[in-house]
């Protein structure tokens, strides 16, 4: 399977997992006649499409383009993998350490040491997207389940 193909299919896969999760928005008193998940299904809809068309075009040039290697498709397959383990460690860990854990795990697993400047870039990288999601968008984002028991707080507190 040539690069259009796969690509083709971990897109539609994706968009299916968006339309699934967009149409889990509860609706709102004051939502338009749009409603909240309207616009993210939309934007689902639009990536199958392009996934369609990417997949339409890898089987229409099969002999064309480079074909992946089972090596690449191992590191792809490592990349979900640290991405699974952040979504399993968030809600305990909280979005902070979780995000700070994600960015130095993916930098060692591209190849990078695992040293204080790549510890440095994960923290510092992890206040900043917590200050924007959280601070400047106003999105609420999980402290973890061991803040909330020491601090005795709510689960989904106010971020930090």
């Amino acid at each position: 399977m040539n690069r259009d193909g796969v690509l083709g299919l971990v897109l539609l896969g994706v968009a299916v997992a968006y339309y699934a999760a967009a149409s889990a928005i509860p609706p709102s008193d004051l939502a338009d006649a749009v409603g909240p998940g309207g616009l993210p299904r939309a934007y689902a809809v639009v990536l199958g499409a392009l996934a369609l068309g990417l997949l339409a075009r890898g089987r229409g040039h099969q002999d064309a383009g480079p074909h992946v290697s089972r090596r690449l498709l191992l590191r792809v397959a490592g990349l979900l993998g640290l991405g699974a383990v952040y979504v399993l460690l968030l809600p305990w860990a909280g979005y902070p350490l979780s995000i700070a854990g994600l960015i130095i795990g993916t930098a060692y697993y591209q190849g990078g040491r695992l040293d204080r400047r790549v510890v440095a870039v994960g923290a510092l990288g992890a206040v900043v997207l917590w200050l924007v999601f959280v601070q400047v968008l106003g999105i609420d984002h999980p402290v973890g389940a061991w803040v909330e028991r020491l601090l005795g707080e709510p689960p989904l507190g106010e971020g930090l």
